[in-house]
């Protein structure tokens, strides 16, 4: 008994009325079917491993600089105004002044001291010395009805006021002794007529307790022994003392239109010591 091979597909196909197919020369209907080739796998990929990173901050535009030149014009340095600081020495000498006992003065100064009531407020200028001690001193009438003017607008009680030379006559015992060809009783004839005597003038101004000083001109400001460079309307702080800096009084009388601008700025300046 002979088998035949049988395709499956065949028998379907007789069930759905096919009986005949065409068929290129040459095939063979029962041979069995190639083997499909197999088809590569593709590799499954890989996941890869997830490491975690800090969220990245974003990051800040850098604003655009405008180029330097090539020259680039120095800035000017601004520096607030402050008072001139006092050299060491000047400082040193002026924590270690004592003021001098009045046995120790000239006696003109002594003698002057006595006459002279205290006061608050000490005025003083470069011809005060010759006002006190000559009445018929050029310009003392003029210098003093200015000062009484002065003192009347200020408004102050009685008292408050009170004036001390920076200049007087040297004290004769102190002077060299005449040569013989003089005539008795007479002194060196180049002996100065007022000297300056500055730590007699702040001794005194210690004795008449005084807590501000009022100095008319530069000349008198050096004969006092101020330091630095003066000028009119200004304050500093000497041997304990307020001082004020003004015009000399010869300024004043012949310019009018300064008085009121000084008038001002003593009524502002008392006020640290009056109050």
């Amino acid at each position: 008994m002979a088998f035949a091979a049988l395709n499956p597909l065949a028998a379907l196909w007789r069930q759905r009325g096919l009986t005949s197919l065409l068929m290129p020369p040459g095939f063979d209907a029962f041979a069995q079917p190639d083997a499909p080739a197999a088809r590569p796998t593709p590799a499954a990929p890989q996941r890869p491993t997830a490491h975690r990173q800090p969220p990245s901050r974003p990051a800040r535009p850098e604003r655009s600089r405008p180029a330097a030149p090539e020259h680039a014009p120095q800035r000017a340095t601004v520096h607030a105004f402050r008072p001139p600081a006092p050299d060491a020495p000047a400082a040193t000498a002026e924590a270690a002044w004592r003021p001098l006992p009045p046995h120790v003065w000239p006696a003109p100064w002594r003698d002057l001291l006595s006459q002279t009531r205290p006061g608050h407020i000490l005025w003083t200028y470069w011809n005060l010395g010759q006002d006190i001690r000559d009445p018929d001193a050029p310009g003392r009438t003029e210098r003093r009805a200015f000062l009484q003017r002065l003192l009347r607008d200020l408004g102050h009680p009685a008292g408050t006021h009170t004036f001390w030379p920076v200049c007087l006559p040297p004290d004769p015992d102190a002077l060299p002794p005449a040569p013989a060809g003089n005539p008795p009783g007479t002194s060196v004839a180049a002996a100065p007529a007022y000297v300056p005597a500055p730590d007699v003038f702040w001794s005194g101004a210690r004795r008449l307790r005084s807590r501000g000083v009022v100095v008319l001109g530069s000349a008198a400001g050096k004969a006092a022994g101020l330091p630095g460079v003066l000028r009119p309307l200004q304050q500093l702080r000497h041997r304990g003392h307020l001082v004020w800096v003004l015009w000399d009084v010869e300024n004043l009388l012949a310019q009018e239109q300064r008085y009121a601008s000084m008038l001002a700025f003593l009524r502002q300046a008392f006020l640290q010591i009056l109050r």
